[in-house]
């Protein structure tokens, strides 16, 4: 056991300032600094294919704190960092990576559970967290309401949550199914495959470092996450605009400036600032006594709107009347509609001051925050969403390069493949190949003296495979393990080398038919013209034509989301018709047309003022800037007086007083005067020493009989209750005695219940 402790030692003051910069809330920077600087450091290591360092050897026997936290902490950070901070590459945090890479490897035809899916990647991608986790993380990945993805990479065949309660009411993952959505095959064509680095983890080819989709995800479907000394909020964009940027950089044209976008969100998003937009609700005038509202703010969720929102304004008090007479709800799961009706009087009251703020119908989207880890593996801060789709679009044009190459050494090796099937074919027509009663190694060995090529998809994929190992590490791995094939087994080179040609030797008989000739001949031309045809095309028509093919697909699944929404707005009137509308008070009805869910086409629709909505989030960033207070001479002094702050001094002198006056017995008392004397300590503590006062014993002496239990705490807050005998023994009820353990104190503290009157009388109790 004493060989596996091993124990920390402090090797001076490095090591304060170590623990210091990892935990203190105010080295937020000096953290950034570390983590970037080791980041830079990792990256070095690759390129040069130097070796990782590890804190743990066999000679290791003590650690010092600012080594375990440089060597050890700040991989834990990282992880930290990379669990919470998506990639800007494809846009997807590591568990959604492996729950795309475990569909892309099933391809399954058929709608799978969520539950059968998480167990699936747990196996499949070597995930080492909850399945609780991963089952949320493929709930979010097909969820399709306003306000979470534009583009959902699953379907969402079940109950994954609605706009209601913002995806919490989706059901148990057990009872919903899903699949691989059509549009997601565009967005990561199975080609980039062969040019992605995958990894390699517990002996098993696991998911690619990143994916490389035809476009920017990570801006389709937006991002938020809180890591170790960074946090990252990006905002969802329209995926039509950003494949328009997307083919002017193809083209080598300027960009054009894109805003915050979400799908099927009717309300309205103004920029106020460089960095700032303010997503607004929208809002229809009915008549002078009511109004409909058709659109919340993004990411406001009708639930939460209502009870935060509507019921406090309905809701009147001594002090402010209801604002709100009454309200009805005509709400699907991917469209909102509240009808509000209240006085003429306070109608205009709203107006004037502007309904969007009395409402709440304003919500600000931030962009200063776009923190993402970029192809390296370094996390770098954006600051537009332009940017990002400049630092994207030179990762895909090389992706786009290597996979062209790839393709053409993948098509010259099919050609060459089928063109010496059909030589071999021709060759044992002619009977210049006998195959009859021979050793393999013969036919082998002749094949090899025609001239014919070893399998050169075979080859091919072989090349492909050692350049991946290579890039990832793992070649010396690969090599060690063929030399230790070749010790225990003499022949392995041999059977290596009947591999190659077992292309031929192990066609069937029906194949060597002349139909069959004709056929491979006929293929291999067709391959060397498909050869022909791909090298003539350059890396931006590779580009151009997989955009094509997605743009498509997604025209497609937005026309059956469309015929979706209508079909839901349908049942739900099919609902209103037979049961009516849901409000706070069914019997006030509203003089409007609420026949449809839609908003109503006569609304006077109120906009929002661009001028006031400006003004108001310009003067933000000057409440920031406070000056330091300076005293110079005596008005000054005068002048910090006449303010709020209050000398401490006089209350501290009456405090030690009052515990010892014999009056001084009310808790409220006590605990005031000790929370004025010094904030460093509580009332907890004060109340201990007030409990020790002879008083205390005398009253548990004589309160024998308690309807209500007691708690008894020690100083340790070990907690044991006190209960009454049943009443049946009321005449010899008695309490169950505690006695203390000597040098601690301990208090007492009755359990209050929901009656106002024993809370009353325990309050008014001089024992406590």
């Amino acid at each position: 056991m004493d060989r596996h402790r091993i124990p920390f030692t402090y090797s001076g003051p490095e090591c304060e300032e170590a623990v210091e910069m990892a935990f203190s809330k105010k080295k937020i920077e000096a953290r950034k600094v570390w983590l970037s600087n080791w980041m830079r450091e990792k990256k070095a290591r690759r390129e040069n294919g130097g070796i990782e360092e590890y804190l743990y050897n066999k000679d290791t026997r003590s650690v010092s704190f600012v080594e375990f936290i440089n060597k050890e902490l700040i991989l834990f950070s990282n992880m930290d960092n990379e669990r919470s901070i998506p990639c800007l590459v494809d846009g997807l945090k590591p568990g959604q990576r492996k729950v795309l890479f475990t569909c892309f490897r099933r391809a399954d035809k058929k709608e799978v559970k969520v539950a059968q899916l998480a167990g699936a990647v747990g196996e499949m991608s070597a995930y080492h967290h909850g399945e609780q986790s991963l089952m949320m993380t493929i709930i979010n990945l097909a969820q399709d309401y306003v306000g979470s993805n534009n583009i959902n990479l699953l379907l969402p065949i079940g109950q994954f949550g609605t706009r209601l309660q913002g995806g919490k009411d989706s059901a148990s993952p057990r009872y919903i199914f899903t699949q691989l959505n059509p549009v997601t095959k565009t967005l990561f064509v199975q080609d980039d495959e062969n040019v992605l680095r995958f990894l390699f983890e517990e002996n098993q080819r696991i998911e690619p470092e990143w994916y490389c989709p035809i476009i920017p995800m990570i801006l389709v479907n937006g991002a938020e996450g809180i890591g170790t000394a960074w946090s990252t909020k990006i905002p969802n964009y329209n995926p039509r605009d950003v494949m328009e940027n997307i083919r002017r950089l193809i083209r080598g044209e300027e960009m054009k400036k894109m805003i915050p976008w979400y799908k099927h969100f009717e309300g309205t998003i103004t920029q106020v600032d460089e960095q700032k937009y303010i997503s607004s609700g929208r809002v229809g005038l009915l008549d002078d006594e009511s109004f409909e509202i058709t659109e919340l703010p993004v990411k406001t969720w009708t639930q939460n709107y209502k009870e935060s929102v509507l019921e406090e304004l309905s809701n009147s008090t001594d002090k402010s009347p209801a604002l709100i007479q009454d309200y009805k709800e005509y709400h699907t799961d991917q469209t909102v509609k509240f009808i509000i009706k209240m006085t003429d009087q306070n109608m205009k009251k709203v107006l004037s001051q502007g309904i969007h703020e009395i409402f709440k119908l304003q919500t600000p989207i931030n962009t200063s925050s776009m923190v993402l880890f970029d192809a390296e593996g370094c996390l770098r801060k954006f600051e537009s969403p332009e940017q990002i789709c400049q630092e994207f679009f030179v990762v895909r044009k090389k992706k786009y390069i290597e996979r062209k190459e790839f393709l053409v050494g993948m098509l010259e090796a099919q050609s060459k493949r089928l063109s010496n099937q059909a030589r071999f074919i021709v060759a044992k027509i002619k009977g210049e190949i006998i195959m009859e009663n021979r050793k393999k190694k013969n036919i082998v060995d002749q094949l090899i003296k025609e001239k014919f090529d070893p399998d050169p998809v075979k080859a091919w994929k072989d090349y492909i495979k050692k350049k991946e190992l290579e890039m990832c590490g793992e070649v010396e791995i690969e090599e060690e393990e063929e030399s230790e094939d070749n010790e225990t087994s003499t022949d392995a080179g041999l059977k290596k080398r009947l591999a190659d040609y077992d292309y031929l030797v192990n066609m069937a008989l029906i194949k060597l038919s002349e139909e069959e000739k004709d056929r491979l001949l006929k293929e291999s031309g067709d391959k060397l013209a498909e050869l022909e045809e791909l090298k003539k095309k350059t890396w931006a028509d590779l580009w151009e034509h997989d955009l094509k093919v997605f743009e498509e697909a997604l025209k497609k699944q937005e026309e059956k989301e469309l015929q979706d929404i209508e079909g839901a707005i349908k049942t739900a009137q099919s609902k209103l018709v037979k049961g009516g509308a849901s409000g706070k008070a069914k019997k006030n009805k509203v003089n409007v047309d609420v026949s449809s869910f839609k908003p109503n086409p006569d609304a006077e629709i109120v906009k929002v003022e661009f001028e006031a909505l400006k003004n108001k989030y310009e003067k933000k960033p000057k409440r920031e800037k406070k000056q330091p207070i300076k005293v110079q001479g005596d008005e000054a002094a005068s002048a910090l007086n006449n303010t709020d702050l209050k000398p401490p001094k006089a209350k501290k002198t009456k405090e030690p007083k009052e515990p010892k006056e014999p009056k001084a017995t009310k808790k409220s008392a006590s605990k005031k005067a000790k929370i004025e004397d010094d904030e460093d300590s509580d009332a907890f503590d004060e109340s201990e020493s007030v409990m020790e006062s002879p008083k205390i014993v005398q009253k548990r002496a004589r309160r024998n009989v308690a309807k209500t239990p007691f708690i008894e705490i020690d100083s340790d807050s070990e907690i044991e209750m006190v209960t009454p005998v049943e009443e049946d023994n009321k005449k010899s009820a008695k309490r169950k005695s505690i006695t203390p353990q000597k040098g601690k104190k301990t208090k007492r503290a009755k359990i209050e219940s929901d009656d106002d009157e024993s809370f009353n009388e325990f309050e008014s109790d001089t024992s406590y």
